[in-house]
């Protein structure tokens, strides 16, 4: 029978309907790579040897054997422009902000391939790039850290690759969260999140793995097959305030997920995002202590109808609890 779940954060609800699916393994596809696909791609712009096509923001480490490149967005969707007029009905505001990729070197290898080396570096530049974009001042209200695996997940290109897009206002999904856990905190003096993990925990039937400092797992209110979600279990609000340990454990968590969708869904076209607090002043100390910075992966594995654009209520065809058991 399905099933009305209401998002604890958001208040969202979403409509678990396992009646509606055939069995978990049938959403597995075509590869995003295919088999015998090069490291490296001489017709590919992010591949080594047309750096000189892309300037370099920063190489890791520096030199032509890097491993981690960011660059300028050539098709950037924000840019340094003039900043917002409002009219007497409408309202609009010129797409200020900061678009740039983060590239990591090998054509025909997905982060869920990559050596922990490699995913732990990508984690430290976006760290680093991110508390330096922070430092530029209020204009960047919101900085969204974000990866697409495949066309049907919004990449353009196969090469493996991360965009960091500033925005001069916070979004409304992450708006939500932040209000959201605001709410739950004053009413229970405790982070909706802490209490996500203590309660996943103690049930077990949508943990996929646990780390000693992170836990993974299948959100009870998951808006699309599949959905994933990494959290720290040490409270914090800000991805930036991450320490080395944790990103190396971090690195693990996110090749395991990663690496259990590659396998199971013969790498699948996905999305995957951080949701931060946003490092400027409108937060307050009491938002410290109620949000909880965390990393959600989506892979693209149904397509909305007409129902979910009508009502924004998503269908999800297979129950937290069957992904769980199907991904471990």
């Amino acid at each position: 029978m399905s099933q009305f779940r209401q998002n604890p954060i958001t208040r969202e609800w979403v409509l678990i309907a396992p009646n509606r699916s055939q069995r978990p393994d049938d959403f597995a596809g075509e590869p995003v790579i295919r088999p015998h696909t090069p490291d490296i791609l001489d017709a590919c712009v992010f591949c080594p040897g047309n750096e000189n096509k892309n300037p370099d923001i920063a190489r890791f480490p520096a030199g032509k054997n890097w491993q981690v490149r960011i660059i300028p967005n050539k098709f950037e969707i924000v840019s340094n422009a003039p900043i917002h007029s409002t009219k007497e009905f409408y309202i609009n505001r010129s797409g200020i902000g900061e678009h740039e990729v983060v590239i990591t070197r090998k054509h025909n290898e997905p982060v869920a391939l990559q050596s922990l080396q490699t995913v732990e570096l990508t984690l430290h530049t976006l760290r680093q790039r991110y508390l330096d974009l922070a430092a530029h001042g209020a204009q960047h209200a919101y900085i969204e850290m974000f990866h697409n695996h495949g066309r049907d997940a919004g990449a353009s290109l196969i090469h493996p690759h991360y965009q960091i897009i500033t925005l001069p206002m916070v979004p409304k999904a992450a708006h939500e969260e932040i209000a959201g856990s605001h709410d739950y905190y004053r009413h229970h003096g405790v982070c909706v999140y802490c209490d996500m993990i203590k309660e996943e925990k103690a049930l077990e039937d949508r943990v996929i793995h646990e780390t000693q400092d992170f836990i993974i797992f299948e959100p009870y209110a998951a808006r699309f097959p599949f959905e994933t979600w990494l959290v720290p279990k040490k409270h914090s609000a800000n991805f930036e305030k991450i320490s080395d340990q944790d990103i190396t454990q971090l690195a693990f968590a996110l090749k395991l997920a990663l690496g259990q969708l590659y396998a199971k869904l013969s790498d699948p076209p996905l999305n995957f995002y951080f949701h931060t607090l946003p490092a400027h002043a409108e937060h307050s100390a009491y938002d410290q202590k109620s949000y909880h910075w965390h990393l959600t992966i989506l892979p693209r594995t149904t397509i909305w109808g007409g129902f979910e654009y009508a009502t924004g209520i998503p269908i999800n065809p297979v129950s937290p609890e069957q992904a769980a058991k199907f991904l471990k």
